[in-house]
């Protein structure tokens, strides 16, 4: 797979706020309904930086506002909670495939600690930040957002970014020969601390906006939503390692 010519995602604003029954595959799924949050750093170094997301179930997605910008443009982020409110999560991909940063902290009660790690290779004016956000109770939405579902199950475009020459995270995913189901190329190199290149190829039978695939005893579930696919693993590993995290859209022009 040969991946060129890489825009920036760009998140369309629009309101959401659902609680319903979606039906695809012939099978209608229940819907969690999602939540709205919106955090703020109120004082110290970091007043001013602020973190807006709607989230589903595990995964959200949103904006956050680095104090450095003056104009308060919003970086687009996507990623996953975990049961103990674990946060990590990533931007909209760049041009070239690279990403501006990582978000990644804790939930307890109305507060986030949260840390921002720009990447070597995204925005100049981003910097690293160790911060406390406490949660918004006003009550102003100040996001909006497309749905976190999309209306068919997965586009046939690359998912995944790089981050310079030390990570590359790819996933590709086509409609199959026979009907729900799908064909999937997942590619994973790392370097520096762990050398990991991780290639897999396969049929999965689809279910709903997911599939599930299992290779060499490690087992893991692709799910698709607007603007990224998530991996998260089922049971085993690949040599100590999993695949889980968040694979931004990326958006390829001839």
């Amino acid at each position: 797979m040969k991946l060129k010519n890489i825009l920036l995602l760009t998140i369309v604003a629009t309101q959401i706020t659902v609680a319903c029954q979606k039906r695809q595959a012939g099978q209608t799924q229940q819907v969690e309904q999602s939540r709205y949050y919106h955090w703020v750093c109120p004082q110290g170094e970091h007043q001013g930086a602020e973190l807006i997301f709607t989230r589903m179930g595990n995964v959200f997605r949103g904006e956050y506002i680095d104090p450095g910008f003056q104009e308060r443009t919003g970086i687009p982020i996507m990623g996953m909670i975990d049961d103990e409110d674990n946060l990590t999560g990533i931007s909209a991909v760049m041009p070239e495939g690279n990403v501006a940063g990582k978000l990644s902290g804790t939930i307890t009660g109305d507060k986030f600690n949260a840390v921002w790690l720009p990447t070597p290779t995204g925005m100049e004016r981003s910097e690293f930040r160790e911060m406390e956000l406490v949660a918004n109770v006003s009550g102003e939405q100040k996001s909006y957002e497309p749905p976190l579902l999309p209306e068919t199950s997965f586009l046939e475009k690359p998912y995944g970014y790089t981050i310079g020459e030390w990570e590359m995270k790819l996933i590709y995913v086509a409609q199959g020969t026979k009907k729900e189901e799908v064909t999937f190329h997942l590619h994973i190199e790392e370097s520096g601390m762990n050398d990991i290149t991780v290639d897999i190829q396969g049929t999965a039978q689809l279910n709903g906006n997911s599939f599930r695939y299992k290779e060499k005893g490690y087992e893991f579930e692709i799910t698709a939503y607007n603007g990224f696919i998530t991996v998260k693993t089922i049971s085993g590993d690949l040599d100590g390692f999993k695949a889980d995290g968040v694979y931004p859209e990326m958006l390829i022009f001839d």
